[in-house]
Formats: structure tokens, C-alpha cells, sequence
């Protein structure tokens, strides 16, 4: 019989299978760690175990992975929790239990099935930091704020703030990620604000731009309009270089 322990999707739902994993002790091998969606497909011969988030528990097994493995491998593993794939959860699971034998080395096992997993996450994760850091727009609103909307298949924001908090100082700005309803809110001079956005959408918020806003929107426009070369225009290699998902908060894509 293999005991599948369902979890939240999020760093702290898997460190709870994980404790609750190693407190059961059915061993190792008869475990396995699946983030819990509304749809999946039940095998045979497995007990599937609901593993409510219990955030005391998931800090004793962050503790335990920075000082038993490595500060380097919890960043590792945070990171990758933010990611869209459901099959991070056992994988996480499987590098912590051998991190707890190897120490730090656990990352450098490469030919490891559980490691080529994580490392393809991590490698999508940060590609996707580096496109929306570089693709964000801002918009001033009429109080004089910075908004900006993004998009991500992953849940990125928190990686993106240290960024922005550094560029824009003395800015007061707001990012929102309309998918995983949540935002970085930033005062001038202040730390970052990371909080959850779960009774709004973001993309239904009436917001009222300021005048030199509007103006610039169309100079912006009709500056990337000029600037283009009718006769070398590549929509394939524009695709490639900048994807159709990217798009849809860049006011040069925006018809309006």
C-alpha cells in the first residue's frame, strides 16, 4: 500500500506532508507527496491522506532543512514551491530526505530523477522572473501611484520585489498578479508589502489614470509604431523573443 499524502499548494502545505510523512513512518519509499487539485486521477492500491497546512509544522521543517542540509538548499526549495507543476511536491520531498543523509552535496546529485524535476522548474521559474522584470508596465494613477498588472504561470511576485523596491525607492508603486491574486504594495522609503488579494480582481479594479499618463500611453505608441521596419517585420521571431502571454498588460499590444 503507498500513502499519498495531498497537501495545499504552496512551500508551507508540502512541509507539512513532509513532517506529517516523516511523524507516520511508513518509510520513505512507501510515500509520496501530491499537491491536491480539484481533479486527479486515483491509483490503486494507495491510501491518499489529506494533509491540512499547518504553518508551525512547516517552519520546524524549514529549521531543519537550513540547519541539517543548508541555507542554499531551503532558497532551492522555496523557490521551486512557487511553481505551477504538481510534480515539485515529491520532489521536494525526495531532496530533503536526501539532503538529511548527504548534507548540501543532495544538490549536486544531478542524475538524480527528483533533482532533473527541480532543476527544470527552477531554470522556468527564473526565466519567467527575468521576462516580467523586464516586460512590466507601469501606469501612473491620478494620486500620483505606480500600478502595474503581470500575469505569470508561476507565483513570482515576491521575487520580483527586491527589484523594484530598488529602482523605485522613492516611488509609490503596486504590482498585482492577477492569477494568483496577490500584490507587492511599496510606499516611498518603506518595505515592501507582500499581501493576498483574494476577495478582488485585479483585472475588475476601476482605476482612474492621471492626465500625463494618457499622453504618454500614446506617444509610447506611436513611438514603437514609428520606430518599426515594415519591410523586416517577423511576427515568428517577434512570438519567439517576446511570447503572446507576455502581451496582454503591454500598452503597445493594447489597442485601446
Amino acid at each position: 500500500m503507498r500513502n499519498v499524502y495531498l497537501c495545499e499548494n504552496s512551500a508551507e502545505g508540502i512541509f507539512s506532508a513532509v513532517y506529517r510523512a516523516y511523524e507516520d513512518r511508513h518509510g520513505h519509499r512507501n510515500n509520496q507527496i501530491q499537491v491536491k487539485e480539484e481533479d486527479f486521477n486515483r491509483q490503486l492500491f494507495c491510501e491518499y491522506i489529506p494533509v491540512e497546512t499547518d504553518f508551525e509544522r512547516a517552519v520546524k521543517v524549514a529549521g531543519t532543512v537550513q540547519r541539517d542540509v543548508s541555507g542554499q538548499a531551503y532558497e532551492f526549495l522555496h523557490k521551486v514551491s512557487v511553481s505551477y507543476r504538481t510534480d515539485k511536491a515529491d520532489a521536494m520531498y525526495r531532496l530533503i530526505i536526501e539532503g538529511l543523509y548527504m548534507g548540501n552535496r543532495a544538490l549536486q546529485h544531478l542524475t538524480a530523477p527528483h533533482m532533473q524535476i527541480l532543476c527544470d522548474i527552477e531554470k522556468h521559474v527564473d526565466n519567467e522572473i527575468c521576462h516580467f522584470v523586464q516586460f512590466l508596465r507601469f501606469e501612473e494613477l491620478e494620486n500620483g501611484a505606480l500600478f502595474a498588472r503581470i500575469n505569470p504561470k508561476n507565483a513570482i511576485l515576491p521575487y520580483m520585489a527586491d527589484h523594484f523596491a530598488d529602482r523605485f525607492y522613492e516611488e509609490r508603486w503596486v504590482i498585482a498578479d492577477t492569477v494568483h491574486r496577490t500584490v507587492l504594495i511599496h510606499d516611498r522609503g518603506e518595505a515592501v508589502i507582500y499581501a493576498a488579494m483574494e476577495e478582488v480582481n485585479p483585472d475588475e479594479l476601476q482605476l482612474a489614470y492621471s492626465e500625463e499618463e494618457e499622453t504618454m500611453r500614446k506617444l509610447w505608441k506611436v513611438f514603437v509604431d514609428k520606430i518599426a521596419i515594415k519591410e523586416r517585420i517577423n511576427p515568428n521571431l517577434q512570438r519567439q523573443m517576446l511570447p503572446l502571454r507576455f502581451r496582454k498588460y503591454m500598452k503597445e499590444f493594447n489597442e485601446q
